[in-house]
């Protein structure tokens, strides 16, 4: 994991917590076709990114967007609107689901 957070991220070094690292990555994973959720999930990691304003806030979706919940297509629609407007802090995992 700390190998893909290091490409992600781009840094070579240590993945702790540095003096003056603003590099801020937020995880979420199972969402299961529920967008619902994942809107909220959403809501609050940028109204954290805005309270905090991180230099580089890098959300990461750790897969599994589809399959329990009834609102799939609705789920890969936000992820993909998600992707369009952050392309380079947001990415897209694939799960077992996908």
């Amino acid at each position: 994991m700390r190998n893909l957070l290091r490409r992600i991220v781009g840094q070579t070094g240590d993945l702790e917590h540095d003096e003056g690292d603003e590099t801020c990555i937020y995880a979420v994973g199972d969402i299961h076709g529920h967008a619902d959720l994942l809107s909220e999930i959403c809501a609050r990691i940028d109204a954290d990114i805005r309270k905090f304003r991180p230099a580089r806030p890098i959300q990461v979706i750790l897969g599994d967007y589809i399959d329990r919940g009834k609102q799939s297509i609705e789920t890969i629609a936000l992820l993909l609107c998600y992707k369009i407007k952050y392309p380079e802090n947001f990415f897209l995992l694939r799960g077992n689901h996908e």
